[in-house]
C-alpha cells in the first residue's frame, strides 16, 4: 500500500469531491474550469460557482490582483489589454477569453459529456 502525505491526501479528497460535482452537472449547459486544484462550475444551473466566464475572470483578478492574474495566464499586463481591446474591436473578445479559459484553466463543456 502506498503511503501518502497529508497534502497528497487532501488533494485526493478535493479531486474526488470535484469529480462528484462535475458528474452532477454533466449534460447541462455548464462549463468546468480547474484552478488551484479546485473545479469551478460556470453556468446558470443551481449551485454553479459563477454564471459567466467574465464573472470567473473578474473573481480571479480581484482575488490575485491584475499583475498576478496576467502572470497566471502567461501574459504581460500590456499585452493582455491590447489583445482584449483588439478582440473587442474585431468582435472576437469571447474567442480570446475562451482561449485563455481552455489553455490556462482547462475549461470543459459539460453539455458534451
Amino acid at each position: 500500500m502506498e503511503v501518502k502525505t497529508g497534502k497528497e491526501l487532501l488533494e485526493t479528497i478535493y479531486y474526488e469531491d470535484a469529480q462528484k460535482r462535475i458528474d452532477h452537472y454533466k449534460g447541462t449547459d455548464s462549463l468546468v474550469v480547474w484552478c488551484d486544484n479546485n473545479a469551478y462550475i460556470i453556468g446558470y444551473e443551481m449551485g454553479s460557482d459563477f454564471h459567466t466566464i467574465i464573472e470567473f475572470l473578474k473573481y480571479r483578478i480581484k482575488l490575485m490582483g491584475f499583475e498576478k492574474f496576467t502572470h497566471e495566464i502567461d501574459s504581460a499586463e500590456f499585452n493582455f489589454i491590447i489583445e482584449l481591446l483588439d478582440g473587442i474591436e474585431e468582435g472576437l473578445a469571447s474567442d480570446y477569453l475562451g482561449e485563455i479559459m481552455q489553455e490556462v484553466y482547462q475549461m470543459e463543456d459539460l453539455s458534451q459529456c
